[in-house]
C-alpha cells in the first residue's frame, strides 16, 4: 500500500511538475508575442504620420513652388507677354486612348482678349510665339510639367503656334492652340500630377506674375482612369472635374491610371482554358507540404545519429498534428462563410494594398502576418537550423562567436531601416530595440533559471537570439522606412538621396542570415585541403549574396529606385509605396532557404560517406530527405502556381512514400553487408557468378547441339551423360539459386568503393543522360527573378532526376532490387510518378500536346533509368576486370532486349522532341503568374 501510495505520489508530482514548465512555456511565448505586438503598433503608427506628412506636403507644395530651370525644355516665362485686364481663358485637359497600352493626353487653349489689347496684336503677327503665353496663364505651366515627361526628344515640350479669330472689329479677339503627348506603356497605378498654382519662373528664376482675369482649368478622363484633387474644385462628376484660377489655397489634381478598360468579349468561346485555382486544393497542398517536411524532421529525431524517440514526443507529435489539422478546417469554414476575409485566397493569390490607405486605418493584418512569416524565413530560421544542426551533429551549441554572427545581420536591419527613414523613425527603432532585448531576456532568464528543466539550459542562448531576431526583424519587415524629398524633374514627392543610398546595403542584407548559415554548417565538414579561411569565407559570402538576389524581377516600377524592385520581390513593398500581400512574395526567401539547405544536406552526405565500407548512421534519412526537398522544389519556387492543385499534394506524398519504398528499412543489415565488401572480395563473387554463367550457358548450348549428335548416333549416349555430368558438377544442385545469390551479392554492392564516389559517379551519368532536356530548359529559362527561382522552377525536374540518381550511386546497395536493372526499375516507377504529378501546372495547351508532354516526360525517364542500370552494370563488371559480355550474353535475345529497349526509347523521344519543337516553348517557359491588382481607389484597399 505504501508503495502504490508513494507511486500515486510521484506521478502526481510528475504531473505538476510537466504543467508548471508547460505554464512558463506559454509565458514566455506570451512575453515574445507582446513584445512583437507593442513594437509593431508603434512602428504602423510611425508609418502612418509618415504617410500624414508626406500627403500634407504634397498638398502644400503646389502654392507658389517654383520648379527650377534645369527643365531646359520648357519655355522661359516673359513678363512682358502677358494678357491684359478684362482678360479671360481656359485649359482643357482631356486622356483618351491610343494604340495598345499608350494615352493620349491633350491640352487645348482659349484666350479672349481684348481688342485693344497688345498681346492679341503680337499674336496675329507671330503666332508661334504662343507658347511663351502658355506657361503664364494661371495653370497653364504645371499642365505643360504633368505633361513633360512624356515628350520625345523629337517632340517640343509646348504648343507650337496659335490660331487667332475676331467676329467683328471691335470684337473680342479669341486665342486657340493644342498640344498632345502619348504616355506609352502605362502601368496600373501611374500618376500624372498637375500642380495648379505652381508659377513659372522668369529668365532671372523669379516666379511670373500672375495675369490679370478669370480662368478656368478642367479635366475629363475615361473609364480605367481616377483623380484625386486637393483645394475646392468649382465643380466635379465621376470623370471630370473643374478648377477657377487663380486659387487662394493650394491647388493640386493627381490623375491615376487605375486599369486597363475591360476588353469586349468574344463571342466564340476558348477552345481550352486553364482550370482555376481552388483554395481547398492549395490548403491540402500545404497540408502535405508539412506533414512531408514534420516527417523529414521527425526522422533526424528517430533516425541513428539523432536522439533517441520517446512517449512524451510522440504524444507532442500527435497533439501538434490534430492541432494543425483542426486549424485547417477553421480556416477552410473562415474562407468559405466569411465576406471580410478570405483567409485561403493568400496562398495562391496576391493584393495589392495602396500606402495611402494607411492614413485612415492602422497596418493591416495582412501586413503583420506577412512581416512574421518575412522575418521567420529569412533570419529566424537559420538560427534554429544551425543550432539543431550543430547539437544533432556533434552534441554542441553554437558558441558565443557564432551567435554574434547570426545575430548582426537583425541588428543591422533595424539599424539600417533607422537611416533610411531618418529621425522621424527614431522613436519605432529605439521601441523595436528596447522590446527585442525584453523578449530575449525572458526567453534567456527563463531558460537559464531553470524554469524549463535543467535540460533546458543550453538552450537558453541560442533560444534568445532567436527571440530577439524573431521580434526585430518580424516589426521592421513589415513595412521598410523611407523618407521623401521634392524631384523638379517627376514634379513628385519621391525618395530622398539617403534612402536610396541606404537600401543598397539593406537589400544585400537579406541573404546573409542563409548564407552565414551555409558557410558556418559547410566549412568544417570539408577536407582540409580546400576548406576556406576567413578571408575566403568572406569572399565566398559576397559571391553567395550576390547570387541569391532576384535581380530580373518584373515587379518594377518606373520612377523608383532599383533597389525598390529588389524589395518589392524580397519584401512585398516598394518604401513609399504600395504593398504586395501574397504567399508570392514569402517564396523569394524560402527559394533561398531550399537551396542552402541543399547544399548543407550534400555536404553532410559527403562527410558521413567518404568512409570505406561504412555507411553514415543517418545515410537513409539524408537521403529521404534530398529527395523530399527535389520534389518539393516547384511549391517552394513558385507557391502560387503549384498549391492550388490537388496533384501537387499527391506528388509530395508520393515522393515521401516513393522514398520509403525505394529504401526499405529492413534491407538495412543486408545494404550494410553488401557495403562491407572490399574490392577484392567483389572481384572473388564476381568471377564466381561469371563462371556460374558460364556452365549455364554451356549447358545451353550442349542440350541444344546434341539434338543432332544423338540422332545421328554421333554421340554415343555413356559419353553424352559423361560430358553432362562433367558440366553440373563444378555448380550446386540448385544451380538457379545461387546464380541468384551470386547475382545479388555480386551485382547489388558497392563494389569495394565509398558511398560519396558512387553517388558523384551516379549524378554524373544522371546528369549526362539528361543533358538534353537540362540544355533546352534552361535556354527556355527567361521571366523568372534570378537564379533561385530558376532553379527552383525552370530546373525542377533536372532536380527530380539528378536526386534520384545520387540516391541510386550512394545507396545502392539500399535499393529495392538484386540487379541494377531491378533497382533501376523501381526508381523509375517513383520518380516517374512525381515528375507526371508535378506536371499538371505547367499543362497550359491544348489536349494534344498535354499527352505528348507526358510522353517526352516519361521517355527521359526511362531513358536515364535504363542508361543508368546499365553504365552501372558495366562499371561493377570492369571493377572485377571483367568484360561486360562475361555477364551479359549479347547473342541471347533476353539479354538483347534491355539495350535494345534503351535505344528504341531514346530514339522515338528524339523524334518527339523534333515534333514538339513549337509546342517546348509552352512547357519549359515559365508560368504566367496574374500581377497583384492594384486598389481601385487611392484610399480603400482591394479585398480579395
Amino acid at each position: 500500500m505504501a508503495t502504490a501510495a508513494g507511486g500515486g505520489i510521484a506521478t502526481g508530482h510528475g504531473k505538476a511538475v510537466t504543467a508548471g514548465r508547460t505554464a512558463v512555456v506559454v509565458l514566455l511565448c506570451a512575453v515574445v508575442v507582446a513584445c512583437a505586438v507593442w513594437a509593431s503598433d508603434e512602428w504602423g503608427d510611425t508609418t502612418r504620420r509618415q504617410v500624414v506628412a508626406q500627403s500634407h506636403e504634397r498638398v502644400q507644395s503646389g502654392l507658389g513652388m517654383i520648379v527650377p530651370p534645369g527643365n531646359a525644355r520648357l519655355p522661359v516665362a516673359d513678363p512682358k507677354i502677358l494678357p491684359g485686364k478684362g482678360s479671360s481663358g481656359e485649359i482643357s485637359v482631356r486622356f483618351s486612348r491610343a494604340k495598345g497600352n499608350d494615352w493620349r493626353v491633350t491640352a487645348r487653349y482659349r484666350l479672349r482678349l481684348r481688342e485693344s489689347d497688345p498681346l492679341a496684336g503680337r499674336l496675329r503677327s507671330a503666332p508661334t510665339s504662343f507658347h511663351q503665353v502658355s506657361t503664364v496663364i494661371p495653370g497653364g505651366y504645371g499642365t505643360l510639367v504633368a505633361m513633360q515627361p512624356a515628350v520625345k526628344e523629337t517632340e517640343t515640350a509646348y504648343p507650337i503656334r496659335c490660331t487667332v479669330s475676331q467676329a467683328s472689329a471691335r470684337g473680342t479677339v479669341t486665342v486657340t492652340a493644342e498640344h498632345s503627348v502619348t504616355f506609352a506603356d502605362l502601368t496600373p497605378g501611374r500618376v500624372v500630377s498637375f500642380s495648379l498654382n505652381s508659377l513659372s519662373p522668369d529668365i532671372k528664376g523669379r516666379p511670373a506674375p500672375i495675369p490679370p482675369g478669370r480662368w478656368r482649368w478642367s479635366l475629363d478622363v475615361p473609364h480605367g482612369w481616377g483623380f484625386s484633387v486637393y483645394g475646392q474644385p468649382s465643380q466635379q462628376t465621376a470623370r471630370t472635374v473643374q478648377y477657377t484660377l487663380p486659387a487662394r489655397k493650394s491647388t493640386l489634381v493627381a490623375a491615376e491610371f487605375v486599369r486597363a478598360p475591360t476588353p469586349k468579349k468574344d463571342t466564340d468561346p476558348p477552345v481550352w482554358q486553364v482550370r482555376p485555382g481552388s483554395s481547398p486544393e492549395a490548403l491540402l497542398s500545404l497540408l502535405a507540404l508539412l506533414a512531408v517536411a514534420g516527417g523529414a524532421l521527425t526522422a533526424f529525431l528517430t533516425a541513428p545519429g539523432g536522439s533517441a524517440a520517446s512517449p512524451r514526443r510522440t504524444r507532442a507529435a500527435i497533439a501538434v498534428t490534430v492541432t494543425a489539422l483542426l486549424l485547417a478546417v477553421g480556416a477552410l469554414l473562415i474562407h468559405s462563410y466569411s465576406t471580410k476575409w478570405r483567409v485561403l485566397f493568400w496562398l495562391w493569390g496576391s493584393v495589392s494594398y495602396p500606402h495611402n490607405a494607411l492614413i485612415p486605418k492602422t497596418l493591416p493584418l495582412e501586413s503583420r502576418t506577412q512581416g512574421t512569416l518575412l522575418g521567420t524565413v529569412l533570419f529566424v530560421l537559420p538560427v534554429l537550423a544551425v543550432t539543431v544542426t550543430l547539437h544533432l551533429r556533434g552534441g554542441r551549441f553554437p558558441r558565443r562567436g557564432e551567435l554574434c554572427l547570426l545575430a548582426a545581420p537583425a541588428v543591422a536591419l533595424v539599424l539600417m531601416a533607422w537611416l533610411m527613414g531618418a529621425g522621424g523613425w527614431t522613436r519605432a527603432a529605439v521601441t523595436c530595440l528596447v522590446t527585442a532585448s525584453l523578449a530575449a531576456g525572458a526567453v534567456y532568464g527563463g531558460l537559464r533559471l531553470g524554469l524549463c528543466g535543467s535540460g533546458a539550459r543550453p538552450w537558453a542562448a541560442p533560444l534568445a537570439v532567436a527571440a530577439w531576431t524573431a521580434v526585430a526583424t518580424s516589426v521592421v519587415l513589415q513595412v521598410l522606412p523611407w523618407d521623401f524629398q521634392w524631384s523638379p524633374a517627376a514634379n513628385a514627392w519621391t525618395t530622398d538621396d539617403r534612402t536610396a543610398g541606404v537600401s543598397w546595403p539593406l537589400a544585400f542584407l537579406l541573404p546573409v542570415p542563409w548564407v552565414t548559415a551555409l558557410l558556418l554548417l559547410t566549412c568544417p565538414l570539408l577536407p582540409p585541403l580546400i576548406r576556406p579561411g576567413w578571408k575566403g569565407r568572406l569572399a565566398l559570402g559576397a559571391v553567395f549574396v550576390t547570387a541569391l538576389l532576384p535581380w530580373w524581377t518584373t515587379l518594377r516600377k518606373p520612377q523608383r529606385p532599383p533597389t525598390s524592385d529588389l524589395f518589392a520581390q524580397l519584401a512585398g513593398q516598394w518604401p513609399g509605396d504600395d504593398f504586395i500581400y501574397g504567399v508570392r512574395t514569402v517564396a523569394s526567401g524560402a527559394q533561398i532557404m531550399w537551396c542552402v539547405a541543399v547544399v548543407v544536406l550534400v555536404a553532410h552526405l559527403y562527410a558521413t560517406g567518404i568512409e570505406p565500407r561504412r555507411l553514415g548512421p543517418g545515410a537513409r534519412r539524408d537521403c529521404v530527405t534530398l529527395l523530399l526537398f527535389a520534389a518539393a522544389a516547384t511549391v517552394i519556387g513558385a507557391p502560387d502556381t503549384w498549391l492550388p492543385y490537388w496533384t501537387t499534394a499527391a506528388a509530395l506524398f508520393m515522393a515521401w512514400a516513393g522514398a520509403h519504398l525505394l529504401l526499405p528499412p529492413s534491407r538495412a543489415e543486408h545494404a550494410k553487408r553488401l557495403h562491407r565488401l572490399t574490392g577484392a572480395a567483389h572481384a572473388r563473387v564476381l568471377n564466381s557468378l561469371a563462371r556460374a554463367l558460364l556452365f549455364a550457358e554451356g549447358r545451353h548450348r550442349f542440350l541444344t547441339s546434341s539434338r543432332g549428335t544423338l540422332a545421328d548416333t554421333s554421340l554415343p549416349a555413356g559419353d553424352w551423360e559423361d560430358k553432362w555430368q562433367s558440366l553440373r558438377r563444378p555448380t550446386a544442385a540448385d544451380a538457379a539459386d545461387e546464380t541468384a545469390r551470386l547475382k545479388g551479392v555480386a551485382l547489388g554492392g558497392s563494389g569495394g568503393r565509398t558511398a560519396w564516389h558512387n553517388g558523384r559517379t551516379a549524378v554524373a551519368a544522371t546528369a549526362l543522360l539528361t543533358l538534353p532536356w537540362t540544355v533546352w530548359t534552361a535556354w527556355q529559362a527567361q521571366g523568372y527573378s534570378g537564379v533561385p527561382e530558376a532553379v527552383t522552377v525552370a530546373g525542377a525536374p533536372t532536380c527530380v532526376w539528378l536526386a534520384h540518381g545520387f540516391v541510386y550511386g550512394y545507396l545502392y546497395p539500399w535499393l529495392r532490387g538484386n540487379t541494377p536493372v531491378a533497382k533501376a526499375g523501381w526508381l523509375w516507377t517513383v520518380m516517374s510518378a512525381v515528375q507526371v504529378l508535378l506536371l499538371v501546372p505547367r499543362l497550359r495547351v491544348p489536349q494534344g500536346p498535354v499527352a505528348l508532354s507526358v510522353f517526352l516526360l516519361l521517355a527521359q525517364s526511362t531513358v536515364l533509368a535504363l542508361g543508368l542500370a546499365l553504365f552501372w552494370e558495366i562499371r561493377l563488371v570492369r571493377r572485377a576486370d571483367l568484360l561486360w559480355g562475361h555477364i551479359r550474353n549479347f547473342r541471347r535475345l533476353s539479354s538483347l532486349a534491355t539495350p535494345l529497349s534503351a535505344v528504341l526509347v531514346a530514339t522515338m523521344a528524339a523524334v518527339a522532341t523534333v515534333l514538339a519543337t513549337t509546342w517546348a516553348n509552352n512547357v519549359t517557359s515559365p508560368v504566367e503568374n496574374p500581377s497583384p491588382s492594384p486598389s481601385a481607389t487611392p484610399s480603400t484597399p482591394e479585398r480579395p
